[in-house]
């Protein structure tokens, strides 16, 4: 899966599971599986491109109705299944991002990823999501907690803007920053002639 190779790279995923990257990008591949399955219970989306009859690129969202993040009924006994010995680090992070998430509704980009960095996949992706979210009735606000400096970058050119960085307990400094994005005003009508 292009999601779990790329970010086995990441250097969270090398703290959630250190010095075996055979174990990191397989755990990571069954924790972003159980994460899709998730999604499509809380009415999310999964986009994707193919290039050459391959899956390049990726994005997955889910959407919140607000209040306080709920765990699906099983994600804990699923994900310790998954992880093994390394779950408390998964857990940690987990708590890091229940304690960042809006308690407005809102739609969450849980994860953007490409095969090839700089070709402007992840940024088709993301302005596609965008901009129907934008077209909706009602317009939701949009949130992701990027994982570093660079993605940080990234999505502030895309709108999105930086809340400050959370500390990952136990990582020896690690941090995500919490993003949002609130949906632009829409343009005001012109007056009609009378």
């Amino acid at each position: 899966m292009v999601a779990s190779v790329f970010a086995a790279e990441l250097a969270i995923a090398g703290w959630l599971v250190p010095h075996d990257l055979a174990k990191r990008e397989r755990c990571l591949r069954e924790q972003f599986t159980l994460l899709v399955s998730a999604v499509f219970d809380r009415d999310g989306r999964v986009q994707g491109i193919r290039e050459q009859g391959q899956l390049a690129a990726v994005a997955v969202w889910s959407v919140h109705s607000g209040g306080e993040a709920r765990e699906l009924p099983g994600y804990g006994r699923k994900l310790r299944a998954i992880t093994g010995e390394h779950y408390p680090r998964f857990r940690a992070l987990d708590a890091v991002f229940a304690g960042t998430a809006p308690q407005t509704a809102h739609h969450h980009l849980d994860f953007l990823a490409a095969t090839t960095r700089g070709a402007g996949l992840g940024g088709r992706l993301l302005t596609s999501y965008l901009d129907w979210t934008d077209r909706l009735p009602v317009r939701p606000m949009v949130s992701l907690d990027a994982s570093n400096t660079d993605a940080v970058r990234f999505y502030t050119r895309h709108g999105f803007s930086a809340r400050g960085p959370v500390q990952i307990p136990g990582s020896d400094g690690l941090q995500v920053f919490p993003m949002k994005r609130h949906p632009p005003a829409r343009p005001l009508s012109p007056p009609t002639p009378s």
